[in-house]
């Protein structure tokens, strides 16, 4: 990518602190950069590069709350049962991530303005491979809901067959019974 901003060059500690310090709604970004100079010796960050930080921080943390949000609501809304259907919400969601990613190579720009093609390459690169492992990830979990409904299909019909065996039941009938309460059809 392009430069790193001067947030993004501070040694961990100092780092941490600043976040620290972001997270407090008591302490203005004003101390907050004379607070880090201070401790750092010299002038590492500035106003407008803390401001700049903490807007992206504050729109990562409000992805986080809206994607926690969709998980909960469905949850709530499908049950726990259901959790292969949320985990193809999650990859939805991610995908869009992803995408408003890519929307702001305004971040990628190196100190004149440009962005390098290198830079670009490596964006688009990483964000196809996310992409990809994502829908390899949906493709699985489709394989497997398939796997576990035929297992479930399978138990179903040997109970249905042994059930009809005993209580003299006629083929036509448990036909019937596997096909309209299990959608089961005998091949």
């Amino acid at each position: 990518m392009g430069q790193k901003s001067s947030i993004d060059r501070l040694p961990g500690k100092l780092r941490s602190k600043l976040i620290e310090l972001l997270q407090n709604p008591a302490v203005t970004q004003k101390e907050i950069v004379g607070l880090i100079n201070a401790e750092a010796g010299e002038n590492v960050v500035s106003r407008s590069s803390v401001n700049r930080y903490k807007l992206r921080m504050d729109k990562f943390a409000a992805k986080t709350r809206e994607a926690r949000e969709v998980a909960d609501a469905y949850i709530e809304k499908y049950g726990t049962e259901n959790r292969n259907k949320l985990g193809k919400v999650v990859n939805e969601y991610i995908k869009l991530m992803v995408f408003d990613l890519t929307t702001e190579l305004e971040e990628l720009k190196d100190s004149d303005g440009e962005i390098r093609p290198e830079n670009l390459a490596d964006i688009i690169y990483k964000v196809s491979r996310a992409i990809k492992e994502l829908e390899q990830a949906e493709k699985l979990n489709a394989q497997r809901e398939s796997e576990i409904k035929a297992a479930v299909q399978k138990e179903a019909a040997e109970k249905v067959e042994t059930v009809c065996r005993q209580k003299g039941v006629t083929a036509e009938t448990k036909e019937a019974i596997l096909a309209e309460i299990f959608s089961i059809t005998e091949k």
